[in-house]
């Protein structure tokens, strides 16, 4: 019993002698707990709808106001179809409306009006979302509210509706999950692989073999990349795998350029390297980098939009998401594949996974030069 409680009392004490595993043990829970309890949310509560409203009078700015108070919408006038169409495949709106000329005559007359609806169906919890929302513009309350009755002459009592929605589902018109997820999951994968297989330098602690390396005539920048491409490799095939997989088994569109699609695979592959060269900088041993990793790998599944969307998150907590490499290969990669979007309409996300990439593998660098120092 005495040699029981003596081992006992040395695994604690070498926990205790790890304060980064101490603080990796009580921080992932409350991470965890935090994110299921205020970040992942399946419905959002204010969608952005560009509206092209060529009406322009009293009714047509009736029928954004209830989008806006009773959709829970958040409404942003645009000035064509066009444009409906451009902000639906860059991701600055969800929906578009089109308000059609003569909607106020047709009132007046007791006719029925088709409105146009574009609904972005790349994220299929956003489109039901945003198609619910819609509906405010066809209920009971709304039709009476647009409705001019003689009372000298009652209307019959079943009319139909002022307002006729007109559903047009953009990128993804069956609304298939597997679309929705998979570009996803292609980078879910490659993130497991590449930050899994990017600790050598904390193997190389561990072993005591990265003195042996220091002596070699090698600078340490170069050490680090020599450390890390090799793993790239590895990573860009199984990039590869996947992509063909999802193609050839699960029908997924590659509306996009292949270019685009080589690149977009490179930069985030580069940044996720960057990333775990800076972990094993940070890390003595394998298991602190698996903790590290896991701070990581947890918040850009549940956070990216790779499942539960951003604009369902509070908005104090969006800026974790825009700081995850996931987040900006997410969205390019469906823009990709769904939506057939070119680099130059993704070159905000292009241009943040290679600052990702830059940034951190100069950090890691750095840090590496003071530890030999």
């Amino acid at each position: 019993m005495r040699s029981l409680r003596a081992m006992i009392r040395k695994e604690f004490v070498h926990i205790a002698r790890d304060p980064q595993l101490i603080g990796f043990v009580i921080g992932l829970p409350i991470l965890l707990l935090v994110l299921f309890g205020y970040a992942l949310r399946l419905r959002p509560d204010h969608l952005t709808v560009a509206v092209w409203d060529q009406e322009k009078n009293f009714f047509s700015v009736s029928v954004k106001d209830r989008l806006a108070d009773e959709g829970k919408l958040e409404v942003v006038e645009v000035d064509s179809e066009e444009t409906i169409r451009t902000w639906l495949k860059d991701g600055r709106a969800r929906l578009g409306l089109v308000i059609p000329a003569g909607f106020s005559q047709r009132l007046a007359a007791d006719q029925q009006t088709p409105f146009a609806l574009f609904v972005d169906g790349s994220m299929p919890t956003l489109a039901q979302a945003g198609l619910f929302g819609a509906r405010v513009l066809t209920d009971e309350e709304a039709s009476e509210a647009l409705r001019f009755d003689d009372p000298d002459h009652p209307a019959l009592p079943t009319r139909k509706p002022p307002i006729e929605i007109v559903e047009e589902i953009l990128f993804n018109p069956e609304l298939r999950d597997s679309d929705f997820f998979l570009p996803g999951t292609i980078g879910i994968v490659i993130m497991l692989v590449t930050l899994t297989l990017s600790s050598g330098l904390v193997r190389e602690k561990e072993q005591q073999t990265i003195e042996q390396l220091l002596v070699t005539p090698i600078s340490p920048g170069a050490l680090i990349i020599g450390k890390m491409l090799p793993y790239g490799f590895i990573a860009a095939l199984d990039f590869l795998i996947a992509a063909v997989l999802a193609r050839v088994v699960f029908a997924l569109p590659f509306r996009g350029s292949a270019i685009g699609v080589v690149v977009l695979a490179a930069l985030f592959i580069l940044a996720l390297l960057a990333l775990g060269a800076l972990i094993s900088t940070l890390s003595e041993t394998q298991i602190q980098a698996n903790f590290m990793a896991v701070f990581v790998i947890v918040p850009s599944v549940l956070m990216s939009g790779f499942v539960f969307p951003i604009e369902a998150m509070p908005r104090w907590l969006r800026p974790v998401a825009w700081s995850l490499p996931m987040t900006y290969f997410v969205e390019a990669s469906r823009g990709l594949t769904l939506k057939g979007a070119s680099i130059a309409e993704l070159g905000r996300d292009f241009a943040a996974l290679a600052l990702f990439a830059g940034v951190l593998g100069a950090v890691s660098i750095v840090r590496f030069r003071k530890r030999l120092a």
